[in-house]
């Protein structure tokens, strides 16, 4: 009955010991995957100002050119 209990204990022990390592490792993939993300996130913050710089070039672009046309069509009429 001895040898049933010590084998027991280290079985247990051993679990425990791989759980720990199976945590550590899902903490280091969670860490990865955090970071991953915080990188694909400056990247589409980058791309958003970007696209708003654009979007307020157009805008003023169009208003001009929108001007300019009146101004042809009066001298026009």
């Amino acid at each position: 009955m001895t040898g049933k209990t010590s084998a027991t204990n280290t079985s247990t022990a051993g679990g425990a010991a791989g759980a720990a390592l199976a945590g550590g490792a899902d903490a280091m993939t969670q860490v990865a995957s955090q970071a991953a993300f915080d990188k694909q996130l400056a990247a589409l913050t980058a791309v958003s100002t970007q696209a708003a710089e654009r979007d307020v070039q157009l805008r003023t672009l169009t208003t001009s050119l929108s001007t300019i046309k009146k101004v042809a069509d009066e001298r026009v009429q």
